[in-house]
């Protein structure tokens, strides 16, 4: 797996575990792990349409915090909200292979 996929999965188990307790974290993280044999991309995909099923509209507070981690560890900033979670990581992707 390459370092920056091994570090948005990462970064999304730290946040889910810093937010939930360990029953709920767990349970929200089994989706990713379930299906590891997806790329990431479809991963992600999954997880996004899961968590506002699960969370309501609290899932958008939770993308926002793992955007916001993520942003940080790679220092790169993306402004706004227009596209979806799955876009701006996809975008993150895009502009952290640009700066290498």
């Amino acid at each position: 797996m390459p370092k920056l996929e091994k570090l948005i999965l990462e970064t999304v188990n730290e946040v889910i575990r810093n937010v939930f307790d360990d029953e709920i974290a767990d349970m929200l993280l089994s989706y990713l792990d379930e299906h590891n044999n997806l790329s990431i991309d479809e991963r992600l995909r999954l997880f996004d349409e899961i968590l506002p099923k699960i969370l309501g509209s609290g899932a958008v507070i939770i993308e926002d915090l793992i955007l916001e981690t993520l942003n940080s560890k790679i220092g790169i900033r993306l402004k706004g909200r227009e596209k979806d979670f799955v876009e701006l990581i996809n975008d993150l992707r895009l502009v952290k292979a640009r700066v290498k």
